[in-house]
């Protein structure tokens, strides 16, 4: 009889469904936290491994290996930082698409791994992550860096970045997602943050830094709950934190504080050039905040105005004092 995991390995099987690349040669490697085993070779969902990190040291780089995390209720532990350094290769999980706190998690909030900043650094090329949710949500001051992207070219899709899960790390240097170096990415439905722990200030929904550039966020919502009027949604960090464009398509920024309305929703850095240097926001909605740039930097370009149907309508303006 055919089963499931033998239709995995046919054109019509999972793998092809899931929206993932394949060659002759690529392998796929289920992770199940409630039912898997790390002695397990994991190629099979009769027999899974219980870990990602086991499981990564399994893919090899170039050939489109996957490894798909299935979604069970329990949570995937991590006993350690991974370094996710294999270009095409993939992380996808198996479970209802939400867009918030997706049923296949990845956790840190063992007390006896701490420092685990940046949970997830994500150096490799051309790789594809999608469905899943991973929390950092340690009572741990040094785990302060969520997931951090310093490879090129990589796409994610309905994933959600959740740092600072607790009130000792969503703090200054605290950041759900961290671009450092990161080109060329595109961010497809995904939550950045999470809106249950109350912000202090300096602590970021995404950090962006060493020369990211190009990268693409449509249909995202950046969610806080800011607990100090100097947290934010984006900061860029310094004034070569990023090159040419970001782009930000149709998002939603919000802040549920009730207390507390952010005086920025972007913070960016002075002694940038207006010239190569531009975040693009289109169709963009935000609450809970009193500018999208308070400091006006002349950086930020939107649409969100009136339209006027005259010869400019549509153009994106600098934006300017409230």
């Amino acid at each position: 009889m055919t089963t499931f995991s033998d239709m995995v390995y046919h054109l019509g099987g999972l793998p092809v469904m899931a929206g993932v690349p394949f060659c002759k040669d690529s392998k796929y490697y289920f992770v199940d936290a409630r039912n898997g085993n790390d002695t397990n070779d994991g190629l099979s969902l009769e027999h899974p491994m219980a870990t990602i990190i086991a499981a990564e040291d399994k893919l090899v780089a170039n050939r489109h290996d996957t490894i798909f995390i299935i979604g069970t209720g329990s949570a995937i532990a991590m006993t350690a930082a991974l370094t996710w350094d294999k270009s095409y290769t993939h992380l996808i999980g198996i479970t209802a698409p939400t867009q918030v706190a997706q049923r296949a998690r990845i956790t840190n909030e063992d007390t006896t791994y701490t420092g685990l900043s940046p949970l997830f650094n994500v150096t490799a090329t051309g790789c594809i992550f999608k469905n899943f949710y991973c929390f950092q949500g340690l009572d741990d001051a040094t785990a302060l860096l969520n997931w951090q992207i310093t490879g090129g070219r990589n796409y994610f899709e309905n994933v959600h970045f959740a740092g600072g899960g607790h009130a000792s790390n969503a703090i200054d240097g605290g950041a759900s997602l961290a671009l450092y170096g990161a080109e060329e990415c595109t961010f497809v439905n995904c939550t950045i943050g999470v809106d249950t722990i109350a912000a202090a200030t300096g602590m970021m929904g995404m950090r962006i830094d060493s020369d990211a550039k190009r990268c693409v966020f449509k249909g995202c919502n950046f969610t806080m709950y800011a607990g100090h009027a100097g947290c934010g949604f984006v900061e860029v960090v310094d004034s070569a934190g990023f090159d040419r464009y970001l782009l930000f398509d149709n998002c939603m920024f919000i802040n549920d504080a009730v207390g507390y309305t952010m005086a920025s929703a972007f913070v960016i850095p002075s002694g940038m050039g207006s010239a190569t240097h531009r975040i693009i926001l289109k169709d963009c909605t935000g609450i809970g905040f009193d500018d999208w740039d308070v400091s006006d930097r002349g950086l930020m370009y939107l649409n969100m105005g009136a339209i006027t149907a005259g010869g400019n309508s549509g153009i994106a303006q600098v934006s300017a004092v409230t």
